[in-house]
């Protein structure tokens, strides 16, 4: 096939990893150069549980976010975005932001980084502080 094969991930099939309180998510890693070989950029999910959040955080490359499902607010500049599914977010480098779930189901992102994270340096960024490491 002219420009490779195409690859398909099961995201049920990720562990990935928690991140423990009090910014408790889980993190899984679709694609990225060592995740499916993907070399043109990094996928991410995040599923962040009711009433909890991801710390206020920036990156040094561009991010765009998809919100998958739930609810909450974004953080972002002290600004207070209300998010709903179906949103869809650009992070420039080095812009803080945070997403909080308000509501009662599970508020699921999907990321993307381009350039790309390996999905090492996704999950040690994501773990960063709180001595836990695993890879998957």
């Amino acid at each position: 096939k002219k420009g490779g094969q195409m690859v398909i991930i099961k995201a049920w099939e990720i562990e990935g990893v928690e991140v423990p309180e009090p910014y408790k998510r889980r993190i899984k890693v679709l694609l990225a150069p060592d995740q499916g070989g993907v070399s043109a950029l990094s996928m991410s999910q995040a599923i962040i549980p009711p009433q909890s959040k991801t710390d206020y955080h920036s990156h040094d490359r561009p991010e765009a976010i998809y919100v998958v499902s739930g609810s909450g607010v974004c953080m972002c500049d002290d600004q207070k975005i209300p998010i709903t599914s179906g949103m869809v977010f650009w992070v420039p480098p080095g812009e803080r932001h945070q997403f909080i779930n308000t509501g009662y189901e599970p508020l699921t992102l999907l990321t993307i980084f381009v350039p790309p994270y390996t999905a090492a340096e996704n999950y040690a960024k994501c773990l960063q502080g709180w001595g836990i490491l695993k890879s998957q």
